[in-house]
C-alpha cells in the first residue's frame, strides 16, 4: 500500500510540475490551447488523489485553486 500510494503522490506532483514548466514557457496568445488541456488533467488526478485520501479534500481545491488562477493570469497576461 505504502509503493502504490508513493507512485500515486508522485503521479500527480509531477502533472503539476510539468503545468508549472508550461506556464513559465507559454505566455501569450496560444498558451491557452496548451495550458488547458494540462489544467484539466491536474484537476483530475488531485481529485482522484483526494477521493481515494491521499491527500485531504481542501488541499486538492486549494492546488486546484492557485493552478486555475495561475493559468488564467497566463493566458490574459
Amino acid at each position: 500500500r505504502n509503493t502504490r500510494n508513493s507512485q500515486a503522490r508522485g503521479h500527480f506532483r509531477t502533472i503539476i510540475k510539468n503545468l508549472r514548466t508550461a506556464m513559465k514557457e507559454k505566455i501569450g496568445k496560444d498558451a491557452e490551447k496548451t495550458l488547458q488541456p494540462l489544467l484539466n488533467e491536474a484537476q483530475k488526478i488531485l481529485m482522484k488523489a483526494a477521493s481515494k485520501n491521499l491527500i485531504k479534500k481542501k488541499t486538492a481545491s486549494r492546488y486546484i485553486s492557485r493552478l486555475s488562477q495561475a493559468v488564467h493570469k497566463a493566458t490574459h497576461a
